[in-house]
């Protein structure tokens, strides 16, 4: 019986281990401007795991890089190892709690310092997001510029802050559902639907990720505007991933 005839529900991480399995995760790398691969790595970062969470901790972020913004928006990121398939019909959903506290973030800045759960496409550029900060929650959605991949043309961020009251640290559950026939994303926060998107592109797969970042625009903002002591800490629990088809 192949994928396309079953529903699968299954945990695709519930951190029980002492550790960070390289199993199922690694930290992600991108190509810069001189060909080099950087790892997005913040040499300040803690992470904690072991007791149905995964915690990051980044206080403050060190990251920062002046015209580059693959070594500069990124803090620290991790990626799944494992591709998760989508369906020929029906649905992927991924779904996790996350908690996010900022630290020395400019209010409601969205950019400035925040967290992520990132369900992502690098054979097709495609990424979409939910990302939380200690005031705000917003759904993002973007065809990556990938040499080889996508045009300048093709390339888009579009961001959405979404109706949903949140504090510092406080956890909200997230999913997002993919629907191949369609080419239809959706966002849900706390068992709401509160956005949608057609991608226009079909994806055959997605890695599913987690970062603290701090993106703040390269060519509007200087150093000590983009880089001013803010950090941030990230929780997030089991990661589900449930396919309809």
């Amino acid at each position: 019986m192949t994928i396309d005839q079953l529903r699968r529900h299954w945990i695709y991480d519930d951190f029980s281990e002492a550790e960070l399995s390289p199993d199922r995760w690694t930290i992600l790398q991108a190509k810069g401007p001189d060909g080099a691969l950087y790892p997005y790595l913040d040499r300040n970062a803690t992470v904690r795991t072991g007791d149905g969470a995964m915690e990051l901790s980044i206080l403050p972020f060190t990251r920062f890089h002046d015209s580059d913004p693959k070594q500069n928006n990124a803090k620290q990121m991790y990626r799944s190892v494992q591709r998760i398939p989508v369906p020929a019909t029906g649905s992927l959903t991924v779904e996790v709690d996350m908690a996010v506290r900022t630290s020395g973030q400019i209010p409601y800045d969205l950019m400035d310092a925040f967290g992520t759960v990132n369900l992502f496409d690098l054979a097709t550029g495609v990424v979409l997001d939910i990302a939380a900060t200690n005031d705000s929650v917003y759904a993002l959605v973007e065809r990556l510029l990938i040499p080889g991949v996508t045009s300048v043309e093709e390339h888009y961020i579009h961001r959405t802050v979404l109706d949903v009251p949140t504090a510092p640290g406080q956890t909200h559950r997230y999913a997002i559902r993919y629907e191949p026939e369609t080419s239809l994303a959706t966002w849900f926060v706390d068992g709401r639907r509160l956005y949608w998107a057609t991608i226009g592109v079909p994806v055959a797969a997605f890695n599913l990720g987690m970062a603290l970042f701090s993106a703040r625009d390269l060519a509007r903002y200087s150093r000590a505007e983009r880089e001013h002591g803010q950090g941030a800490t990230g929780r997030w629990g089991a990661w589900t991933v449930t396919i309809e088809g």
